[in-house]
């Protein structure tokens, strides 16, 4: 029972549900209509509204055209007649411009002809009292100049005797001075010469005394170079004597007689075979250098000698010789692949070929 009501129930609320919604659906329906009949009355009422509104601003425009028009022709009527008003004043003034004009100038004249003959009389008046005062002033100034001459003239003269009195005191006293001075330097004179003489004499005796002490002293330091010169000079001597003592001796060496290398080649299957007679203590001193089908065999040999002298001191002597051998082959080799073996007194090189 309960299933069922609760079922019912169920039932009754979709069905009240579903009457909602389309009493909802019908209400928005009606709604929307309405919304939509109004927009097109406020849309008819708006476009009526423009045209009536165009309307007035054409009629507006016609007739502001109008009162313009108006207002035109009026402002240039009386532009006219203010512009020919003005001219006619204009000319009015030119006229009475003129006028004056040419009375102040006819005034000008007369006054500046005026000035200028006032001026002129005036201007003699200045010239005569200007010419009588400068003659009173000339005479003034010789009669002047006649005085100042009388009184230069008799100071001059009186200076003059004067100076030659001063003059004649002065070298009176100078002659007095003169003679005392030349008595007192004549004492001193005599007296440095005494004692100058003095000097001298006792210098002259120290000079003797050390010249015979610098004499002895550097004969004795002669002495010595001497025999210091003579001992360097023997012991060059002899280190000289041992010098060519022992040249001498290696030209007894076979090793400082080697002028030239002789090698021997010799062609195998595979590679060539080279052969150099040469002290054991030099076969490290030989190199073999191979390009293409060129060989070059050199001796690079170096020496020192030293030589004591009997003083201690040491001579030393170094020197060193290249000797070099080219060779060419017809096969070429391989600088690479170069053996070398020494056995009795033979160096012997193996080169392989291409």
């Amino acid at each position: 029972m309960y299933e069922l009501r609760k079922e019912d129930e169920r039932y009754n609320g979709e069905v009240e549900i579903l009457d909602i919604r389309d009493r909802n659906q019908n209400e928005i329906a009606e709604q929307l209509n309405l919304k939509e009949e109004r927009l097109n009355n406020i849309k008819t009422s708006f476009d009526t509204s423009k045209k009536k509104l165009d309307l007035e601003r054409e009629i507006l425009a016609n007739s502001h055209q109008e009162k313009i028009e108006d207002l035109n022709a009026v402002y240039d009527n009386k532009y006219k007649t203010s512009f020919e008003n003005a001219n006619q004043v204009a000319e009015e003034i030119d006229d009475q411009t003129h006028d004056i004009i040419r009375r102040m100038e006819d005034e000008t004249t007369e006054r500046i002809a005026q000035s200028t003959f006032e001026n002129k009389i005036r201007a003699d008046e200045k010239s005569l009292e200007n010419t009588r005062k400068l003659a009173n002033q000339e005479r003034v100034h010789k009669t002047q100049q006649r005085a100042a001459v009388k009184n230069y003239d008799r100071r001059s003269a009186e200076l003059v005797m004067e100076h030659e009195n001063q003059l004649m005191n002065q070298n009176y006293q100078q002659l007095s001075q003169r003679k005392e001075l030349e008595n007192i330097h004549n004492k001193e004179i005599e007296f440095k010469s005494e004692q100058h003489k003095n000097i001298l004499l006792q210098e002259d005796k120290s000079f003797r005394q050390k010249y015979e002490a610098i004499t002895k002293e550097h004969q004795s330091v002669l002495d010595r170079i001497k025999q210091k010169f003579s001992n360097q000079i023997n012991s060059i001597v002899n280190s000289q004597m041992r010098s060519k003592t022992s040249v001498e001796n290696r030209g007894d060496d076979d090793f400082y007689k080697i002028t030239s290398l002789e090698p021997e080649i010799t062609s195998l299957e595979k590679s060539y075979q080279i052969s150099l007679k040469v002290p054991e203590h030099e076969k490290e001193n030989v190199r073999l250098t191979a390009q293409g089908r060129d060989l070059t065999l050199s001796l690079t040999r170096k020496f020192s000698d030293t030589v004591e002298s009997e003083d201690g001191s040491s001579n030393q002597s170094s020197r060193s010789e290249v000797f070099t051998k080219k060779l060419s082959t017809t096969d070429l080799m391989n600088s690479r692949e170069i053996t070398q073996n020494y056995k009795e007194g033979v160096l012997t090189f193996n080169i392989a070929k291409l």
